[in-house]
């Protein structure tokens, strides 16, 4: 599997340009500035040949001038003498005013010692030519002119060991201008070398996966679709185009064992078909058997109620058309939604028949402070927790059990309290119930019956929750300080 790259096809052609055309520049500039670099070296090389010419005729001026108001006493003489005389001391500020082991520097304080005497000697020959003092002027001018063949022969000396040593600095300066040429060169060269090879790289990425791609075009053309994928991860336009033909291979193979799995599922469906027709009939027969025998219970109890009535036993009679009346509220609300006061009914008509079963052991409270009809409710949903507060509320108690059923509103809430005066909830049972894992039910209090008669717990939360659209639709506490459990149904918007 190919590295992965970030860049594009194009995006790495640039780089590449760019990256040679800034080397490139970067060969000409360092160029530039080397070879410029080295004409100041050769140019300040020569200046000091070129500022000793200059302080010689500026002391051969002197000279001149000096002579000429000596001989002339003119004014234009003593303006020029003073003129190159100021001149003469401004080029010699360059010169070295102290003692060195160093023959040209020691030549130079030699030059500026010679300049001072000569210059003192023509300012006193000028000065005394002034005052036509003669015989002064004369022993001056003699001495400033032998002081002046002497200066003239010592800058000269000075003059040609700077251009001695200038040209030695120039050869090395010409070898430094040849390095650099053949440097120069040289990375040149090596800059052409490595952009040649990043081309061959850029070219060898680019094509070699389009070599890849048409070998396994051609063998899925050929209906081999079991190739192996491509895997360039490379992140231009080549490995999209290599991994859009990866997931379109994919997608086929996908595409085909979901036909055959089709396939499979169809031959499977026809023999279960062929199964289903069998047991159809079988089927029906157990329906047909289903709706007899609900029927035959009624029909058991109205006789039993009509028998119970023609003996005179009033409270058997009622106790016999109650349990019908419970047994077919169950079976016909099963599936269908009911409203509040049926469910009330129904919850009567079940404490009716606990209370006849269990005498004295269960007592019925029942507070209704507020209008309950056209309130629907989901069916079978009260009676479950009556049934559960008698079962694990007051079932290990022996008298004195007490359910209550309280219906009423406060702040636009109906709420729906079922408690008990038996002993509680436990708090991992309680949050097992609200967070719906655990199926709170099981026998009857006193009775041999299975468990799975009983409306699981989780089963009325879920479909009150679920009816009415409210999470929070439930509660369920402990009537502390009192004994017991309440569980409080709180319906908003009703």
């Amino acid at each position: 599997m190919r590295a992965r790259r970030s860049s594009s096809i194009r995006a790495r052609l640039l780089y590449s340009f760019f990256l040679t055309a800034a080397l490139m520049g970067i060969i000409i500039m360092y160029s530039f500035l080397s070879f410029n670099a080295i004409a100041v070296s050769i140019t300040n090389a020569y200046q000091t040949n070129i500022d000793l010419d200059e302080f010689q005729t500026a002391l051969g001026a002197v000279e001149s001038s000096m002579e000429k108001y000596i001989s002339l006493r003119t004014f234009e003489s003593i303006e020029n003498y003073y003129g190159w005389r100021g001149r003469l001391d401004t080029l010699a500020l360059q010169f070295n005013v102290t003692l060195s082991s160093d023959p040209i520097l020691l030549l130079e304080y030699k030059v500026k010692r010679l300049m001072e005497s000569f210059l003192e000697y023509a300012d006193k020959a000028v000065y005394a030519r002034r005052g036509n003092n003669v015989q002064e002027y004369t022993r001056n001018y003699a001495a400033a002119l032998r002081v002046y063949d002497y200066l003239s022969d010592s800058v000269n000396d000075l003059n040609a060991r700077y251009f001695r040593r200038n040209i030695s600095g120039y050869n090395r300066l010409i070898r430094e201008m040849q390095t650099i040429e053949i440097l120069s060169i040289a990375i040149l060269l090596l800059v052409i070398a490595v952009n040649f090879l990043m081309v061959y790289i850029l070219i060898d990425r680019i094509t070699g996966p389009l070599v890849e791609l048409s070998r396994a075009a051609n063998e899925v053309a050929e209906g081999h679709f079991d190739v192996d994928l491509l895997g360039i991860q490379s992140q231009d336009e080549v490995g999209n185009i290599c991994r859009a033909f990866d997931r379109m291979t994919v997608s086929i193979r996908e595409y085909i064992d979901t036909i055959k799995t089709k396939a499979e599922i169809e031959n499977r469906l026809r023999r279960q078909e062929m199964e289903m027709r069998e047991l159809y009939k079988d089927a029906q027969l157990k329906t047909l058997q289903s709706q007899i025998n609900p029927h035959f219970l009624f029909n058991t109890l109205n006789a039993g109620a009509q028998l119970a009535m023609m003996e005179g036993a009033d409270d058997t009679c009622t106790f016999i058309e109650k349990t019908a009346d419970f047994f077919r509220y169950n079976i016909q609300n099963m599936d269908k939604d009911s409203m509040l006061d049926e469910e009330i009914a129904l919850v009567d008509n079940y404490m009716y028949i606990m209370k006849v079963r269990f005498a004295d052991r269960v007592s019925y409270i029942k507070s209704i402070e507020c209008d309950t009809r056209d309130i629907p409710i989901p069916s079978m949903v009260l009676q479950p927790l009556v049934e559960n507060s008698i079962k694990h509320g007051i079932g290990d108690m022996k008298s004195g059990g007490t359910i209550t059923l309280r219906v009423f509103r406060e702040d636009g809430i109906l709420y729906i309290d079922v408690s008990d005066n038996g002993r509680g909830i436990e708090g991992s049972t309680r949050d097992r119930l609200l967070h719906g894992s655990y199926f709170y039910e099981g026998e009857p209090l006193g009775s041999d019956q299975p468990p799975s008669v009983g409306i699981g717990m989780i089963n009325v939360i879920t479909r009150l929750r679920v009816f009415f659209d409210q999470p929070d639709i439930i509660d369920i506490r402990n009537n502390a300080p009192e004994p017991g459990t309440t569980f409080s149904i709180r319906i908003r918007n009703v």
